[in-house]
């Protein structure tokens, strides 16, 4: 009995010993001193500066981290209210609290499998502007660079009781984000902290939504019919009417008969008031699509444009040897940037701004004009007109070339960019 009572014993010993082996175990597994912690500082707060908490960087610098704290300029940066979010189970020292960061304060973080040193660095800056909307009447992103604010926005819209949203970084912003603004008036925005202020100039870009309100005329028809009042000469033989199939309309309205040397006259005018357009434009678009046929005699034309507005003739034509502006500005072919053969379907686009003068020519819609044909031809006259002609209105030259068709609006001097033929002919 005694020996059995003996056994008994040993084999509580045992069974305590393994219960207590096993809660070990595995206070050792769960226990955080096992688990490996890197030692970082996850977050600096700046209890008693505009923002409380940082705008984090982590650079390495010579194995050192860095954690960069953005101070707005004005704050005593000699008695920062700091607290330190570092390591779960970990140690910090100094202790964070009221910090003079003038120069970078070094704190290390301990955790249980390591020890870093961090350097806590005040980056000081004014206060300044990070993004600014127009939230109505319609929204607009402004471009803010140094210290400018542009705004593109459409012409025809009041602007006098702008909403806006804007980012900053400061105490407040002048006028405040709970405020409207009248951009006819209200030049520039100020972001302020304590002593300090920012001024941003508010800078208008005005542009407008430009549609095309002009006319479209193709040589599917007889000029006669299709140019109401339009030819000068009652021969109206002049023309002829071919079948082209590249054309628009699979038609083009040639001039023939054209006397070199002679008085007839045969230019196509058109007046604008008759057109039902603005009858005395400040701005007018004349755009043509032809091509000429084959000559050698000097002086031959194959198409002429004339833009009238009031006293003033701005015009070019394109010729045996090249474009002309009755001596203003000549310019051979070879010497046209990507070449022109007149002799093949060309586009060309005059534009005239009646208030400048400048005046400005496009090949087949090339976004920029021929800087070699500025000036053109400008000629004051001794009458009044408001008109755009195609071929010769006063004679003395010869001229064999077909239209396809012709546009002329008096909305606006539009360039291919500005008004291009796919908004004209709605594609």
């Amino acid at each position: 009995m005694k020996t059995i009572t003996n056994y008994k014993g040993v084999i509580s010993i045992i069974i305590i010993s393994i219960v207590v082996l096993v809660t070990a175990c595995k206070e050792e597994i769960t226990g955080p001193e096992t688990v490996p912690i890197r030692a970082e500082i996850k977050q600096v707060i700046v209890n008693n500066s505009i923002f409380v908490e940082d705008i984090r960087d982590e650079v390495k610098t010579d194995d050192l981290d860095s954690v960069i704290v953005t101070i707005p300029q004005g704050t005593d940066v000699t008695q920062l209210d700091l607290d330190i979010i570092y390591s779960y189970f970990g140690e910090i020292e100094p202790q964070p609290g009221i910090t003079d960061l003038t120069d970078p304060v070094y704190y290390t973080v301990t955790s249980n499998i390591e020890s870093r040193e961090y350097a806590v660095i005040a980056n000081v800056v004014p206060p300044n502007l990070t993004s600014f909307l127009i939230t109505s009447p319609r929204e607009v992103v402004a471009k803010i660079t140094g210290d400018s604010i542009v705004l593109k926005l459409q012409e025809g819209i009041d602007y006098s009781n702008v909403s806006f949203s804007a980012e900053y970084f400061g105490e407040s912003i002048v006028p405040s984000v709970d405020q409207t603004i009248d951009l006819n008036v209200d030049t520039s925005i100020s972001v302020i902290n304590k002593e300090f202020e920012n001024v941003y100039t508010i800078y208008i870009e005005w542009y407008k939504i430009i549609e095309f309100t002009g006319v479209i005329y193709d040589g599917t028809v007889h000029p006669n019919e299709f140019l109401p009042g339009a030819i000068e000469s009652e021969d109206s033989t002049m023309y002829t009417i071919e079948d082209h199939e590249n054309a628009l309309g699979g038609k083009g309205a040639r001039f023939t008969s054209l006397l070199y040397g002679g008085n007839d006259k045969g230019s196509a005018e058109f007046d604008y008031g008759d057109l039902g357009l603005d009858d005395q434009p400040d701005e007018v678009t004349v755009i043509i699509r032809g091509k000429g046929y084959p000559t050698h005699a000097e002086d031959h034309r194959y198409i002429e444009i004339a833009v009238f507005m009031d006293v003033w003739r701005y015009q070019f034509w394109v010729e045996w040897n090249g474009l002309d502006g009755n001596g203003y500005t000549q310019l051979p072919y070879e010497e046209i940037p990507g070449g022109l053969d007149p002799l093949a379907w060309n586009i060309y686009r005059l534009t005239a701004n009646r208030i400048t003068g400048e005046v400005k020519i496009y090949l087949n819609e090339n976004p920029e004009p021929l800087a070699q044909m500025m000036p053109l031809f400008m000629e004051i006259r001794d009458s009044e007109n408001w008109k755009a002609s195609f071929g010769d209105a006063s004679g003395g030259n010869s001229y064999d070339g077909v239209y396809d068709y012709i546009i002329i609006e008096t909305g606006g001097a539009y360039s291919p960019v500005d008004l291009p033929l796919s908004k004209i002919f709605g594609e």
